[in-house]
């Protein structure tokens, strides 16, 4: 007879919230736009071992308040103070 291996699967999934998940669901029922801005704040996802986020260079309180306040004003601001995509190599465990 052969003997089992106790050995453990973990899955990686493509999609990761790093961030308050239930402000965020609340968010995605009541106001969209607002959701966008917390899955870019804290958002990552991952393709061939590679992490991949958004990062904004200017302050996330005052993007925020315009995002709930009046959402084109948040795109402008995205556009101007610049949104990165940043890649973050993470070795295998």
């Amino acid at each position: 007879m052969g003997t089992k291996k106790n050995s453990t699967v973990r899955k990686k999934y493509p999609l990761k919230y790093q961030g308050n998940l239930v402000i965020f669901v609340l968010s995605l029922i009541l106001f969209f736009p607002l959701a966008f801005v917390l899955a870019m704040k804290n958002g990552v996802f991952l393709k061939n071992n590679v992490y991949y986020s958004f990062s904004y260079n200017g302050s996330y309180g005052w993007l925020i308040f315009w995002t709930l306040l009046f959402f084109p004003v948040a795109i402008v601001l995205g556009l101007i103070n610049g949104i990165d995509l940043v890649e973050e190599k993470r070795s295998k465990r």
